[in-house]
């Protein structure tokens, strides 16, 4: 399957679309109900945490440099990494599939205050 494509109208959607819109985005050509498929959402995290790991590690080396908040920057510059990259790998491998639709809750009347716990039987006291 061809990256970024509608799997029936074959239809290409732009990137900043698809991670902008990936749990509600609609086929500009059949106008389906898509999704990104979950192993380019996992893939992509991957990706993403493996780029913060790097970060981390490599932020971490001079940490020491840093005595009072020499944790603050490992950390932050893992979280950006992580946020920057995995939209980035989303952007270039996303695989759509069409949106499997659950079914609609079922929606229960109220009760009817009448027909309560002291129901229609009287309620008062003789």
């Amino acid at each position: 399957m061809a990256i970024r494509t509608c799997p029936v109208s074959l239809t290409k959607i732009g990137a900043l679309e698809v991670v902008a819109h990936s749990y509600d985005l609609v086929c500009p050509g059949c106008g389906r109900h898509l999704e990104v498929s979950r192993i380019s959402r996992n893939i992509a995290m991957l990706v993403g945490l493996i780029a913060g790991y790097a970060a981390w590690y490599f932020s971490s080396q001079s940490a020491s440099l840093h005595q009072a908040l020499g944790w603050v920057f490992p950390v932050l510059f893992a979280v950006v990494a992580f946020g920057i990259v995995t939209p980035i790998v989303l952007m270039l491998t996303a695989d759509l599939s069409l949106k499997t639709e659950l079914p609609p809750a079922e929606v229960h009347a109220p009760a009817d205050a009448g027909h309560g716990a002291h129901g229609s039987h009287g309620g008062g006291h003789h």
